[in-house]
């Protein structure tokens, strides 16, 4: 019985208890949802940039080969003309499979006009495509071979 009169105050009121209400927990939950679903979005957003960094980066370096392959040969080993697009692998389960390159060269002045005849100057093109998704991409370089 002395435990029922040591709840009630003076005045014969209950007295307040030190707990959480269910809107209080309601409204924390709430809170805490918001900020987990921030971080989610930002590690969405991170792999879809890193994906795109790792794709371009991989382009480069694949474009970057060829062109280094085509200006260790001679000048006159060179052939002028626009490349076809082929692909990097005809193997379906390479990781280069989607991935195309194409090389174009032709012969250039000085001040970098395509010419018709032979300028001692030829232009390499090498553009290598994907796809990311359901967008295409590509990525080109480009550089300058002259006759010694």
């Amino acid at each position: 019985m002395t435990d029922i009169f040591k709840k009630l105050k003076k005045d014969g009121r209950p007295r307040s208890q030190k707990a959480f209400s269910l809107i209080e927990t309601l409204i924390a939950i709430f809170i805490l949802e918001i900020g987990i679903l921030g971080v989610a979005a930002y590690y969405s957003s991170s792999f879809k940039t890193t994906r795109v960094a790792r794709n371009e980066t991989i382009a480069s370096n694949l474009a970057s080969g060829l062109l280094d392959q085509e200006l260790s040969n001679s000048y006159d080993d060179i052939a002028v003309g626009t490349g076809t697009k082929t692909r990097y692998s005809t193997d379906p389960n390479s990781p280069f499979y989607n991935w195309y390159d194409e090389t174009d060269v032709s012969y250039v002045d000085s001040n970098l006009n395509v010419q018709p005849t032979d300028t001692n100057m030829k232009k390499i093109v090498v553009m290598v495509y994907w796809t990311d998704g359901v967008t295409p991409k590509s990525f080109q370089i480009a550089s300058i071979k002259s006759k010694q």
